[in-house]
């Protein structure tokens, strides 16, 4: 390679690199330009995901090492090989390339189900990450696997909707860390909801005495911001958040005498809600799900578009400790019951 041609190269690579970061910021905004980049270099990763007895340190050294012998090879030493070598090589690289992308997850290789889906970057981040988003804290749930439901020895089991199924969870999400207060409710709606008691009617409590339609309201006038969707979090996923990787009864698991240092709920909260956040987190860093306000979930596949009835999960202030379990259930039937005064709501941030 000429000098010229080499000058070119290494002036003209970091310009490019200069140029495609800018790039993606501009299309992508801080945030997704990053998640892009880290979809590459995830890719990377998972091209060599077929060598399975190699710890994660390792793949990234032959990762280098190969692109550094290869564009050594390709930049500096052509001059040495035909063309049809050149063409040989790049086409065998190539092919390499989409074996080992696409033979491993065929085979069912990897690093083990924790990883998630072998072409999402995002199964990389670690549990209970802390992110801020529109004024609100969110933490990382991971992709991952888990039996949804309670087994029927569990004290405290309702027959009703709590039948164990496994439940696959491919990509990991944001899920707010604790109940959405009145205040950010106010700043994002303008104003309470109608229903809200006014003694509970403080900026640092949950907000509650807020319908269904009114907490998908609130999730749809955050996501026209256009910076991020958010929605209310499935069933599946509600649960899979609140276990936090436990099989228990609870996410600190089997014993009811820790729940106060967990929840609000009948025997500590005096009957009211208190300030959110003010209770341990479970093992993922999200607080207050087995108790102070429960929330709306999305309709499930038993409650459909034009069902009877909403679902609600986690305790509250005023349910007793088998009402807090991970597994618990709540049901609002449409036109036949009250809108239940102790209902909030929690938000997932698509990644």
């Amino acid at each position: 390679m000429s000098e010229r041609m080499r000058l070119i190269v290494l002036v003209g690579m970091p310009l490019l690199a200069v140029v495609l970061y800018a790039l993606l910021s501009v299309l992508f905004g801080g945030d997704y330009m990053l998640w892009v980049a880290g979809t590459f270099l995830a890719l990377l990763d998972r091209v060599l995901g077929i060598l399975v007895f190699l710890p994660p340190w390792a793949s990234w050294a032959v990762i280098l090492f190969l692109l550094a012998a290869g564009a050594r090879f390709l930049l500096w030493e052509n001059q040495k090989v035909s063309e049809g070598q050149r063409v040989a090589a790049v086409v065998a690289a190539l092919a390499l390339f989409l074996l080992a992308a696409v033979v491993p997850p065929l085979l069912g290789l990897g690093r083990g189900p924790e990883r998630g889906r072998w072409w999402r970057p995002d199964t990389y981040r670690a549990a209970g990450s802390e992110r801020v988003f529109e004024g609100i804290s969110f933490v990382w749930v991971p992709a991952g696997h888990y039996i949804m439901g309670s087994p029927v020895i569990e004290p405290g089991r309702d027959k009703w909707g709590e039948q164990q199924q496994e439940v696959d969870t491919p990509r990991g999400f944001w899920i707010s860390r604790e109940e959405i207060t009145v205040g950010q409710y106010k700043e994002v709606m303008g104003n309470s909801p109608k229903e809200i008691i006014g003694a509970f009617d403080r900026p640092e409590l949950p907000v509650t005495g807020v319908s269904y339609d009114e907490s998908l309201a609130f999730a749809r006038r955050l996501t026209e911001k256009g910076r991020g969707t958010y929605r209310l979090p499935k069933e599946s996923e509600w649960e899979y958040a609140c276990r936090a990787g436990s099989t228990a009864p609870w996410s600190f698991g089997g014993d009811a005498a820790q729940l106060p240092d967990y929840a609000w709920y009948n025997v500590n909260s005096k009957q009211e809600p208190h300030p959110v956040g003010t209770r341990k987190p479970n093992l993922w860093g999200v607080h207050d799900m087995h108790g102070n306000a429960a929330e709306w979930c999305l309709e499930s596949g038993e409650s459909g578009k034009d069902a009877a009835f909403r679902v609600y999960r986690g305790g509250n202030w005023d349910a007793d400790a088998s009402q807090c379990r991970s597994a618990a259930r709540g049901l609002f039937v449409l036109d036949k019951t009250h809108l239940p005064g102790f209902v909030g709501i929690r938000l997932v941030r698509e990644p």
